[in-house]
């Protein structure tokens, strides 16, 4: 009898495994959804790949249109129940919950990583004492205390740095102290000065720093920003003089002290003699001579920036449009369009030149940026955009257009309410404003004065009622504010009298 022998065309099956592995792997680099990623992660348990689930928890990490709660929590069972922990994974997914605001879920990740029998890394060891001092749990942060020396990470910089910032937090700065004696790395002294200064806490900030023996540029840093901050320019030039390398962010924390205290002039010396200007500060000057007036000089400062962005020309149209120079304000945002410049603008752009068009009724221009330039350029609109169009239109009698827009925003407030009513008043849609003000108040948002003052203008064109019967009206509304409203009561509404009789004047 012949042997049987295998058919060579026939795939076994361990080809078959590595083919679908292959497979898996391309499908597994590129962005999924969570639905994509349960079905492939079916086909991983079914033939039983078990070590292909890292990379599914890489894919939920890395995208953000995935970290929404039912995701959250497909992530965490994954590494709960995965038949293959891995300590590469499980890292991965504890700073990912931290760095989400997550404290509580990642220190649950770590006790159950400690149960599965991995070793943590100095990183999330560090990671979770972090989450135990954001969380307020000083417990278990003195269990994590305990458990370093255990790991072998006692002296290790990040572990120790978490650990000075817990016992600070607490109040413990005997315990911090000797925490950052063991430190093998003291340039750690200067995220301690951070944290003092981040609570409040000079005394201790300036303690440190006098008796550190040699300081790291951070902490130079974090003291000149911090003085200049807080408006105290005297200490703030007293530290900046003896630094031995002045950073762009000690240049900067330098001039905007100096602009925020008032005295442009100086603020102005130490940015001429800056090794290097930034745009930052650049952006600065531009703001502190826009609030004083001088438009020249802001200019000048502009003219001076060898390479320009689009935060630039922003902050130098913000300018122009602030100190009433409409002009120059357009001209510039049309020296950004050109071929030779060819900076695209993006929506906070757009919407600073089209309040400039609502400011000034220039219609033309404003819906030219609206129905043509933002077609061209391929820029979505947004609420910022949306807000600043409708102002144009209401303003400028297209109530149509503005309704459109309205309706297309994702949050609406007072003030975009308000144009609308006012706009439909003003044009004699007034049933539509007064359905405007009854949607308002279902929605919970409060008016204001200006917003009764266009109600009542829609109350009395609409004819059907008299001065009375729209104060009775506006009345029997009141009751549906919510709770806390008070500015109804307090504010508004004990007006609204006032305000009818101007209103109805002329009835």
């Amino acid at each position: 009898m012949k042997p049987k022998l295998p058919n060579p065309f026939k795939p076994s099956k361990l080809n078959i495994l590595s083919m679908l592995v292959t497979k898996l792997t391309s499908f597994l680099n590129h962005p999924l959804t969570i639905k994509q990623l349960k079905h492939i992660h079916a086909l991983i348990l079914i033939n039983g790949l078990n070590h292909l689930e890292p990379i599914i928890i890489t894919q939920i990490i890395s995208n953000p249109s995935n970290h929404y709660p039912a995701a959250i929590r497909y992530l965490r069972s994954l590494t709960r129940y995965s038949k293959h922990p891995n300590i590469i994974a499980r890292t991965s997914v504890i700073q990912f919950l931290y760095k989400n605001g997550k404290f509580k879920e990642a220190l649950g990740e770590y006790l159950h990583m400690q149960r599965s029998g991995l070793l943590p890394c100095s990183f999330v060891v560090a990671t979770v004492i972090k989450a135990c001092m954001r969380l307020g749990d000083r417990v278990n942060g003195i269990r994590l205390h305990g458990q370093v020396y255990g790991y072998g990470l006692c002296g290790d910089v990040h572990v120790g740095t978490s650990l000075v910032w817990f016992y600070s937090k607490f109040g413990d700065t005997e315990i911090a102290a000797k925490v950052f004696d063991e430190m093998s790395e003291r340039n750690a002294a200067s995220c301690l000065i951070l944290r003092y200064l981040e609570s409040g806490n000079l005394s201790m900030a300036e303690r440190l720093f006098s008796e550190m023996g040699c300081k790291d540029i951070d902490s130079w840093n974090y003291m000149v920003s911090w003085y200049a901050g807080t408006g105290d320019m005297e200490k703030a030039i007293a530290t900046f003089g003896p630094m031995p390398v002045k950073t762009s962010a000690s240049w900067a924390a330098m001039v905007t002290g100096y602009i925020d205290s008032g005295n442009l002039e100086i603020a102005r010396n130490f940015y001429d003699v800056m090794p290097e200007q930034s745009v930052v500060c650049c952006i600065k000057m531009i703001d502190g001579y826009s609030n004083n007036g001088d438009v020249e000089s802001a200019r000048e400062v502009f003219d001076e920036m060898g390479e320009k962005d689009q935060l630039l020309y922003d902050a130098m149209i913000a300018c122009y449009a602030q100190n009433g120079r409409s002009k120059e304000a357009f001209q510039l945002f049309d020296e950004m369009l050109q071929p030779n410049v060819n900076i695209k603008p993006n929506t906070v752009t757009l919407a600073n030149v089209i309040n400039l068009c609502s400011q000034f009724g220039n219609l033309i221009f404003g819906s030219w940026i609206h129905e043509t330039l933002m077609k061209q350029m391929r820029i979505i609109m947004d609420d910022q955009v949306g807000v600043a169009l409708i102002e144009l239109y209401a303003k400028c009698g297209r109530v149509d257009k503005a309704f459109g827009l309205f309706h297309g925003l994702q949050k609406k407030h007072t003030g975009v309410y308000t144009t609308m009513i006012l706009a439909c008043s003003k044009s004699g849609w007034n049933h539509d404003a007064i359905k405007l003000f009854e949607e308002m108040l279902e929605a919970n948002i409060c008016p204001n004065l200006v917003t009764f003052s266009g109600l009542l203008t829609a109350l009395n064109h609409a004819g059907t009622v008299q001065i009375n019967h729209g104060l009775d009206y506006a009345n029997s509304l009141a009751p549906q504010r919510p709770s806390n409203h008070n500015t109804w009561v307090g504010g508004s509404y004990n007006r609204v009298t006032e305000l009818a009789q101007i209103s109805f004047q002329d009835h």
